[in-house]
């Protein structure tokens, strides 16, 4: 394998791989000219944080720390999650301890002497969380939300002196995605090219959950999205030298279907549990497609009333505890199943309901909720296959073109990344094999778990000694 002067990498957050080739000629168009890895799956929970740090580091939340979008460290934020969306509360996390637990992809280019920029369309979380210590590395990430909601606020004045203000927050984002666009092909892939180029697309996800998935305005801005990885290939195209181009989701969609209010269910039920815990509460708990129940004072007879309480409702679907836990709370699965294990995670994770049952529009799969959604809308963060079903397309100038089902994740591509500059990188992923196929078979490993009329499944691939999630389900 010969090295290449560059990587290109552009993200479509969200965006499933069954959903390219009617909407999204650019992109389809790409494939034929590219590897795709058509087995990629997203990491647990299915969130967009969680996924960008996976993807920036090589490391599974076990190791990264960024364990869900929100979760609870009620002496840092009291009251609340810590949302990591936040620039202010990752800055608090920060400010007691590391963000994020291990390097990134970031730290080893530095020290390779090489740079990556970044232009960012997503929450200013997750534009910190691509490269976490992007100032302290001298590289530089672009915010959307402006100077405030980067660490690098020289990146945001430069481009609004050039390019003029910032664009209105909308939904569909169709002027955050021309203003990305003209960003990154006129000010990122120009003769001072860094390394890697980086452009993090916010779309189709911020539509699909408005919108829902198969809707007009879902297939506008997919199409507006094509759009800009049109222009950012004929761009590339024109730089000097060899370059690699990826394109990739951190995760897949599903749409909502029905929606429980957890928090009253639970407190009429007589647990003591809320999102929003105060005094008289015992449990902290998060809310999505998936969410935590945590511990307030150590209760476990409270855990275990918990998970009963949980497996007795037919709205919910997957329970993991910690893995200290598992023996005293039958029918639930060890967290490691799904590579957590960190001392950031609680003693409970558990997901709504899914299926693969048709939507509306014909599309596959299909979850209840817990509030913070729009009915009819598309959801993330569990383990339905849609959801974690994530593009990924590699285009180096001498691999291999065609389809690769062999697992891989997001993990993998920090360090395929590295191996295509010519830079060692210690990961939990390895490189991609885009010049020679995989020798090894993979093989599926199935665990069970049941107990009192409550059944579940966790299936991974598993090849080369390493697992990938591949999907989980309720049983009964």
């Amino acid at each position: 394998m010969t090295n290449v002067d560059r990587v290109v990498v552009v993200v479509f957050d969200g965006l499933r791989p069954d959903m390219i080739e009617t909407t999204m000629p650019n992109l389809f168009g790409f494939s034929g000219d590219a590897l795709w890895f058509t087995e990629a799956r997203s990491v647990f929970p299915s969130m967009t944080r969680v996924a960008t740090t996976s993807f920036a580091t090589g490391h599974w939340p076990m190791t990264h720390g960024i364990v869900n979008n929100a979760f609870h460290i009620p002496e840092l934020v009291q009251g609340t999650a810590l949302n990591t969306a936040s620039f202010d509360h990752l800055s608090r996390l920060k400010a007691r301890e590391p963000v994020v637990t291990c390097s990134s992809l970031g730290h080893v280019l530095a020290a390779a002497g090489k740079r990556m920029k970044s232009v960012h369309c997503g929450s200013a979380g997750a534009a910190y969380l691509v490269n976490h210590d992007v100032a302290a590395l001298g590289h530089d990430t672009f915010s959307i939300h402006g100077e405030a909601a980067t660490q690098t606020p020289e990146a945001v004045r430069r481009a609004v002196s050039t390019y003029g203000p910032l664009p209105p927050k909308e939904v569909p984002q169709l002027a955050p995605l021309a203003y990305a666009n003209r960003v990154f092909v006129n000010s990122v892939l120009t003769k001072d090219v860094p390394d890697v180029a980086l452009l993090w697309l916010a779309e189709p996800d911020t539509t699909w959950h408005h919108y829902g998935l198969g809707s007009p305005e879902a297939r506008s801005v997919m199409r507006a999205a094509d759009h800009v990885f049109g222009d950012v290939l004929d761009a590339a195209s024109q730089l000097p030298g060899r370059t690699a181009v990826i394109a990739m989701s951190d995760h897949g969609q599903i749409t909502t279907t029905s929606q429980t209010d957890i928090t009253a269910t639970m407190q009429a039920d007589g647990l003591p549990a809320s999102h929003l815990p105060g005094p008289e509460h015992k449990i902290a708990l998060t809310r999505g497609s998936m969410g935590e129940l945590r511990s307030l004072d150590g209760d476990p007879g409270l855990c275990a009333a918990a998970c009963d309480w949980l497996m007795n409702r037919a709205d919910i679907g997957l329970i993991f505890a910690r893995d200290d836990l598992v023996e005293s709370l039958p029918g639930t699965l060890p967290q490691s199943l799904v590579m957590h294990g960190h001392t950031r995670d609680p003693e409970i994770y558990f997901l709504m309901r899914a299926s693969d049952e048709p939507d509306k529009w014909g599309l596959p799969g299909q979850c209840a909720f817990i509030a913070e959604a729009e009915l009819g809308g598309g959801i993330h963060g569990g383990l339905n296959r849609y959801e974690l079903a994530t593009t990924l397309l590699v285009q180096p100038p001498d691999g291999r073109r065609g389809t690769d089902a062999s697992p891989v994740g997001l993990v993998d591509i920090a360090p395929t990344i590295a191996r295509l500059l010519g830079i060692p990188m210690s990961a939990a992923g390895v490189p991609l094999p885009l010049f020679e196929p995989r020798a090894a078979p993979h093989e599926i490993e199935v665990t069970r778990a049941s107990h009192a009329g409550y059944s579940q499944e966790l299936r991974r691939n598993l090849i080369d000694g390493r697992a990938y999630i591949d999907h989980g389900n309720r049983l009964t």
